[in-house]
């Protein structure tokens, strides 16, 4: 391997890793050798980035994503905002990482050895509905009134109809929620609970999880998911870099 020293094209910085840290052979954008520069107790990760004009595509920011999760399987790393670039060594240590040895020695610290994994649960629509017209009257009657007629001639039953499933949803999103966060909550070091964005979302959670407890988090997972199957399905994507809990250094 080329020592990072000696390259003379611009460096593309994916983040910050405790110096001891034992990195895997990954390629990163452009398909280029992940590498590292070490500077006191922290190291960046880098690769060489012969085309720096190139960058921005969707892929480069899978493959700048890609690099950190992987990292984060085994070790602890900050992420760097997607499409930092230096042109040398000298400006990475001397303006990177040398100024912000503080706030990465923070962040290191508190992450420890976890990981991030996020969790999203929600309703399957349909099954979630059928309860709704079950429970209430009103909701019943409405579909009722506007079957088999047009959206000009029953707009405001429609509209009603509207309002009262996504509060029928929300009700029924708040009693599901402590019971999910009951479970995963006691297996993480901290949760971030992000805003949800459909009426059928019933909580977006990240969570950082000690390494020697994720095996008992994805497993408290799955045997929700098969708790709740057929009428609420559950996303879960991990170990990943703890973007929720450093943010991008």
């Amino acid at each position: 391997m080329e020592p990072v020293s000696e390259i003379s094209v611009n460096l593309y910085v994916y983040g910050v890793v405790p110096a001891e840290a034992k990195i895997p052979r990954l390629t990163g954008l452009q398909g280029e050798e992940i590498m590292t520069v070490p500077s006191d107790a922290h190291a960046a990760l880098v690769s060489p980035l012969p085309d720096p004009e190139a960058i921005g595509t969707p892929d480069d920011l899978l493959a700048h994503s890609s690099v950190l999760d992987r990292i984060a399987a085994s070790a602890p790393v900050l992420p760097m905002v997607f499409g930092t670039v230096v042109p040398n060594v000298e400006t990475l240590t001397d303006e990177v990482l040398e100024p912000q040895y503080g706030l990465y020695e923070e962040n290191l610290r508190r992450i420890g050895d976890a990981a991030q994994f996020s969790l999203h649960a929600r309703f399957v629509r349909d099954t979630v509905l059928g309860e709704l017209i079950r429970e209430e009257a009103e909701i019943a009657s409405l579909r009722e009134a506007i079957s088999g007629t047009s959206e000009d001639e029953t707009r405001d039953e429609r509209i009603r109809l509207g309002e009262l499933i996504v509060q029928g949803l929300q009700r029924k999103a708040e009693a599901e929620a402590p019971r999910i966060r009951s479970v995963l909550e006691p297996l993480s070091r901290e949760t971030v609970e992000r805003e949800i964005g459909q009426a059928e979302d019933i909580l977006d959670l990240a969570a950082l999880v000690e390494r020697e407890r994720q095996a008992e988090f994805e497993q408290a997972a799955e045997s929700l998911a098969q708790e709740s199957a057929g009428r609420i399905t559950f996303r879960l994507i991990g170990p990943q870099a703890p973007y929720d809990f450093t943010g991008e250094v």
